[in-house]
């Protein structure tokens, strides 16, 4: 592939990700709100947070489906790659941040997350890119 069109890929599927992130909290905020009035504050918390990230998640494999990767692929197929990259990267981030965290008790949870998760969106887009779309 051109390098021009892999760098303004990575941009779309960059812009995606960012999108979505803002998705996920923009939901987990509303429906926190919304739940905390009717359930307790740690299961609307719960409840907020992966009803957040399935929605989230949706908006970014169609976004990425569509924009990002123009893909021709089955949609049965690469939804369930890109639930199980996206299970397996959540627990690759829990791991290894609590890893870190584990190895280095002085180190602040957020200073571990991000390094984590930063190489964890590279990874993400490689495994994407050659298996999911």
């Amino acid at each position: 592939m051109h390098e021009q069109t892999a760098a303004r890929r990575f941009g779309r599927f960059t812009v995606s990700s960012l999108l979505s992130a803002g998705v996920d909290l923009a939901a987990f905020a509303l429906l926190c709100r919304l739940l905390e009035s009717v359930i307790p504050t740690g299961a609307a918390i719960l409840v907020a947070t992966v009803a957040a990230r399935v929605l989230s998640s949706l908006v970014n494999y169609l976004i990425n489906y569509f924009l990002v990767f123009e893909s021709k692929a089955s949609y049965t197929r690469s939804a369930g790659l890109y639930t199980g990259i996206t299970v397996g990267k959540t627990l690759c981030s829990a791991l290894l941040v609590a890893a870190a965290v584990h190895i280095l008790p002085q180190l602040p949870r957020l200073a571990a997350k991000i390094p984590v998760d930063v190489l964890l969106f590279f990874v993400n887009y490689l495994l994407q890119k050659e298996f999911v779309y």
